[in-house]
C-alpha cells in the first residue's frame, strides 16, 4: 500500500498542475447586436484586471476581430482547422496579456467545422503551453449546431441582445436551445446599445418572465451597455473602445460587467481545482 509520503506527493502534484481556464462563450441569436465588439473589449478589460486572456474568433468564415484591431495575422482559424499550423503558432498578441486566434473571412475553401474538429480545437486551446486564465469564444450569430457546441463546454454563456423585439426573441430562442442541450448551463445576458437604463431593465424583465414561465430557468444580468457614439468611432478608427475611449459611457459599463464576470470566474470550482 502507498505510504503517507506517497499520498502527500500526489496531492502536491495535483495542486502544481495548471488550472483549467474559465471559458466564456459570447454569442447572440441575432446578428448586428455588437457581440464581437463586446467580446473584444471585455477581453481587453480582463487583461487590465491582470488576467491572461485567449480570444477565439469563431465566427465561421466571417471573422472580424483582427479588423477591429487593425492587425494582419499571418495565420487564421482556417489554417488551424486544415492542419497547416498549430494553434499556438497561429496566435497573435496584439496587447499585453491578450492572445487572439483570428477568424477567417470569405475563404472559398474554408473547411467545415465538425463536432470532432471543434472538440480538437478546444482541446488544443486548453493544452497550450502558456495557459490563460480566461478563454473567450466569440461565436457567429444564429442558432446553428456549431454555436451550441461552442457553448456546451463553457463555464458560462454570455448572450448579447439589444432592446429590439427581434433581438430579444432571438436571445430567448438561444436560451431555449442551449438549456435543451445543457440543462445546467450558466447563462448571463447583456443588453447592448440601450438608450435608457429603463429600456434595458424592461428587456431583462421580459426575458426573465418568459424564461421562468416556459423554460423554468433563470439567468444572470451583469449589466447593460448604453448607446454611445464613441463605440462607432472606435470601430471606424480600428482601435478598441477600451483603449481609444476608456472613459466613455460604454467603456465604463463594460468595465463594470467585466469585473462582475471576473469575480464569478474566480468563485467557480473550475478555476480553483487542478485539472485531472
Amino acid at each position: 500500500m502507498p505510504d503517507q509520503a506517497d499520498k502527500m506527493r500526489r496531492i502536491a502534484d495535483m495542486y502544481r498542475r495548471p488550472k483549467k481556464p474559465y471559458i466564456i462563450t459570447v454569442t447572440s441569436g441575432k446578428g448586428g447586436v455588437g457581440k464581437s465588439t463586446i467580446a473584444l473589449n471585455l477581453a481587453l478589460t480582463f487583461c487590465a484586471l491582470g488576467k491572461k486572456v485567449t480570444l477565439l474568433d469563431a465566427d465561421a468564415n466571417l471573422g472580424g476581430l483582427d479588423v477591429m484591431l487593425k492587425v494582419s495575422p499571418r495565420f487564421r482559424l482556417a489554417d488551424v482547422l486544415r492542419g497547416d499550423v498549430d494553434v499556438e503558432d497561429a496566435m497573435i498578441t496584439p496587447r499585453k496579456g491578450l492572445k487572439i486566434l483570428a477568424g477567417s473571412s470569405g475563404e472559398v475553401d474554408y473547411p467545415l467545422m465538425s463536432a470532432e474538429a471543434q472538440e480538437r480545437l478546444l482541446d488544443d486551446l486548453l493544452a497550450m503551453e502558456e495557459q490563460c486564465d480566461i478563454l473567450l469564444i466569440d461565436t457567429s450569430a444564429g442558432l446553428t449546431p456549431e454555436v451550441i457546441q461552442f457553448a456546451e463546454p463553457a463555464d458560462e454563456t454570455l448572450i448579447i441582445t439589444t432592446t429590439e423585439p427581434t433581438a430579444v426573441l432571438d436571445a430567448y430562442a438561444m436560451m431555449k436551445i442551449l438549456w435543451s442541450a445543457k440543462g445546467e448551463a450558466v447563462v448571463n445576458v447583456v443588453v447592448n446599445a440601450a438608450r435608457l437604463p429603463q429600456e434595458a431593465e424592461e428587456t431583462v424583465r421580459r426575458l426573465r418572465v418568459a424564461a421562468d414561465r416556459f423554460l423554468k430557468r433563470t439567468f444572470g444580468y451583469p449589466g447593460f451597455v448604453p448607446f454611445d457614439p464613441y463605440v462607432h468611432k472606435s470601430i471606424i478608427q480600428q482601435e478598441p473602445l477600451m483603449t481609444r475611449f476608456p472613459r466613455s459611457a460604454a467603456a465604463l459599463s463594460l468595465q463594470s460587467i467585466a469585473r462582475a464576470l471576473a469575480v464569478e470566474s474566480m468563485s467557480t470550482p473550475s478555476m480553483r481545482a487542478a485539472t485531472i
